[in-house]
């Protein structure tokens, strides 16, 4: 016993470097403004710049960048996203499912744009915890949730490193004061209703048109769900044609594009998600992790040495992801998002990889754009 017990204490001490060490520090991009190439990256700093004070006063719970990015259309990205498109009709896959949105920061003064069926509305699957999050972080800072943030640092990692439903279905509820439970009526049902809808408001009145992001995901084990039920299902208009969450892949793009421009909530806040979402890419931090979300993702087929920030999402009839990639020296830095709304992409785990690589390779040849 006491060998047994020597053993486990000198691994713990030899380990602990490891256990403790921090993650890569998020790359940060900098808005379209009048700025020097050389600062297009400059590291992450902590700022206070904005009146936090001010947006607590606000009226409403909503979103603090009111006017969206403005990218240039680029006929070239064009291109790129019109071969990734071919490279999934290539492999049997419907291309009447799928939407693409590419974004291109390298250059610090024009960032520009290209997709496919880039503003259809889909369902997101998991994808839609990245806005919960954002929501969350905005809730905090306006003091519409009580409790210290660190109270709910399990949940929030649960929800983005590993899309666990149940720490997501706590957080939507804490966000929106609701609880799942059985059928309401009346004013009751009303009230409830609207309180779980303004996480949709608070997104579409910053121009995040028509998003819905109301309902949440299963299955949900500490309430034993498997699905919508009670008022959850009342919410998604009855179990026969139920209204699913809906989210473009431009506005997914656009919350990526303002969580490393840290314009997100804040910069505070912005810096922090960014951490929740970055990835390791190397095999041996997720290949024998059956909860990893590289296999079969954007992430699979890029080289492990490079920055690569991600949300997925998975059912059994859909996959989907958002993702901010940046090579170490800078030569391709963009946004690449792809939603995909049929079955036969949740059973190909290949087009999704295949994609992605052919998106890095050709952008990181040409460098930054001009």
């Amino acid at each position: 016993m006491c060998l047994i017990g020597g053993a486990i204490a000198f691994f713990w001490l030899v380990t602990m470097p490891f256990r403790i060490r921090r993650p890569p520090e998020p790359p940060v991009i900098l808005p379209q403004q009048a700025i020097l190439p050389q600062e297009a990256l400059s590291p992450p700093t902590i700022q206070t710049s904005e009146n936090l004070a001010d947006r607590q006063s606000e009226p409403t719970f909503s979103y603090n960048i009111k006017t969206p990015p403005n990218p240039v259309y680029s006929q070239e990205l064009q291109g790129i996203v019109d071969e990734a498109v071919n490279i999934a009709t290539s492999k049997g896959l419907p291309a009447e499912s799928l939407s693409i949105t590419l974004m291109d920061v390298s250059n610090s003064q024009t960032h520009t744009f290209a997709g496919y069926q880039n503003q259809t509305l889909r369902f997101p699957a998991s994808v839609a915890k990245l806005f919960w999050m954002a929501a969350f972080y905005s809730a905090i800072e306006k003091g519409l949730i009580t409790q210290r943030e660190s109270a709910f640092k399990d949940d929030l990692e649960q929800m983005i490193r590993v899309s666990n439903n149940d720490a997501a279905s706590r957080l939507l509820d804490k966000i929106t004061d609701t609880k799942s439970g059985g059928r309401l009526a009346g004013e009751e049902l009303q009230t409830w209703l609207k309180k779980r809808t303004q996480i949709n408001t608070f997104f579409q009145s910053a121009g995040y048109n028509d998003i819905r992001i109301s309902t949440k995901n299963y299955p949900i084990y500490y309430l034993r769900q498997e699905g919508p039920i009670g008022r959850d299902l009342q919410l998604r208009g009855g179990a026969s044609q139920p209204i699913r969450n809906q989210v473009t892949t431009d506005q997914a793009a656009r919350l990526i594009y303002e969580i490393y421009t840290r314009q997100a909530v804040s910069s505070v806040a912005s810096r922090k998600m960014a951490y929740l979402l970055t990835r390791d890419l190397d095999p041996k931090a997720w290949k024998k992790d059956p909860l990893n979300s590289i296999q079969g993702f954007l992430g699979e087929s890029l080289p492990p040495n490079i920055y690569f920030g991600s949300k997925v999402g998975y059912t059994s009839k859909s996959r989907s992801e958002a993702a901010f990639v940046r090579t170490l020296d800078d030569r391709a830095i963009y946004i690449l998002v792809v939603f995909a709304d049929n079955p036969a992409y949740a059973k190909d785990e290949t087009a999704f990889p295949a994609i992605s690589r052919y998106v890095f390779d050709r952008l990181n040849a040409r460098g930054p754009s001009n």
